[in-house]
């Protein structure tokens, strides 16, 4: 029954094409940021640095990526990605050869920083593409939902891989196999013009920005505060499988992790919700703090991988439901700049996610740096409670 309702979007021509580039283009969001993580660890055994190179990435990214999003729904994907990608894969390139030569710090920054300014948000990019396909219609809640599960495939898959080669074959391998998924996905993805959405007359772009709608703001904070949480286990989870002797592992416990969201995810988006989405999304946000709490308790390693399964399950229908928030609260000419402000609002809390945990391990050690992703799911949920009002634009179920 599952895999009925997920086969039917795929009738579609050239959806499977487009969604499998995806897929690769993708693979990085799960990598790059460990990758730097473990990279500068390995180089200079700081946590607290690694944690803020990363985040330099990532928020920078969130700032550009509202403005960037702009030009894609005016020119059109294809015209606008592809300098994006050329110039993010040679900052890539040049922040591996900065740690690996031992450059300046700065430079180091200034790289990751370039990097971000460009890279390509492929997530935003795919439900775009969706959105064309299903708009208004049962199909767009199970496209999002698939994609929200091929993001849970991906952080399943990356961490894994970026954890081994950074830590057993060498230390920029992990970023350098991330940057080529990087080209070679996104290329896939933007060649195949059929299937992208058309740009949208100038006309449909007078007025406020996609985050002048007061919803908008909502979403985006609860972004933001989501984004915290997953930065933060991220970082913290590599630093206490280290000091429970098994740092090998760290890529394993945040592959459970996105195995619990993954299985969820499947279900959630074969199911049809007659609950409207703005009560929908704060009984899931409820769902994420209850489940995240005891990472702060777990004794060792064993009852953090059940913790972090659990805890999973309900990541992915929380973040499905926030994509169905923006599809519903912006114009379609905005779509993709309403799309990247929910994405790169997560990286903005990544960023800082990832700077505070790496300063509390460096000090306190990982049990106490477990605190910020409780912290991050209380503050999304307490968002989402206050901003309940601005949330339902007329009838906000979709489905």
């Amino acid at each position: 029954m599952v895999a009925k309702h997920y086969a039917a979007i795929f009738k579609a021509p050239g959806s499977r094409g487009f969604s499998s580039a995806a897929f690769v283009g993708r693979l990085p969001m799960s990598m790059l940021g460990l990758g730097i993580i473990l990279m500068i660890k390995e180089s200079t055994g700081k946590y607290a640095l690694a944690g803020v190179v990363s985040g330099t990435m990532a928020l920078v990214q969130a700032f550009c990526g509202p403005f960037l999003a702009r030009l894609i729904d005016r020119r059109g994907q294809a015209e606008v990605v592809f300098p994006m990608l050329a110039v993010s894969t040679a900052a890539l390139c040049s922040l591996m050869l900065c740690v690996r030569f031992k450059e300046p710090t700065w430079s180091w920054f200034a790289s990751a920083a370039l990097a971000g300014a460009f890279l390509p948000n492929v997530g935003a990019l795919v439900r775009a593409r969706w959105t064309k396909l299903y708009t208004g219609t049962p199909a767009l809640h199970t496209a999002y939902s698939f994609e929200a599960v091929i993001d849970e495939v991906v952080f399943m898959i990356g961490p894994i891989l970026v954890t081994f080669l950074t830590l057993q074959v060498h230390h920029e391998a992990g970023v350098g196999l991330a940057a080529g998924f990087l080209v070679v996905g996104t290329t896939a993805f933007l060649v195949q013009r059929r299937t992208q959405p058309a740009p949208h007359p100038h006309e449909h772009h007078t007025g406020p920005a996609a985050i002048a709608i007061p919803g908008m703001r909502v979403v985006l904070i609860c972004a933001i505060a989501i984004g915290v949480m997953f930065g933060s286990i991220e970082v913290v989870t590599v630093a206490f499988a280290e000091e429970h002797g098994h740092g090998d592992w760290s890529g394993l416990l945040l592959a459970v992790y996105a195995v619990g969201s993954f299985i969820a995810g499947l279900i959630f988006g074969a199911t049809h919700w007659e609950t409207p989405l703005d009560r929908r999304v704060m009984i899931l946000l409820a769902l994420v703090l209850i489940t995240a709490t005891p990472m702060a308790l777990a004794p060792n390693i064993g009852v953090l991988a059940l913790v972090l399964l659990l805890a999973g399950f309900a990541i992915s229908p929380t973040l499905i439901t926030l994509v169905g928030l923006v599809e519903l609260l912006v114009p379609a000419a905005r779509l993709t700049e309403g799309m990247v402000i929910e994405t790169t609002g997560a990286a903005v809390g990544i960023t800082a996610g990832s700077a505070v945990a790496g300063w509390l391990i460096d000090r306190s050690g990982a049990h106490t740096a477990y605190l910020v992703p409780v912290a991050g799911s209380a503050l999304a949920l307490l968002t989402a409670l206050l901003g309940s009002r601005w949330l339902r634009p007329g009838d906000p179920a979709i489905e």
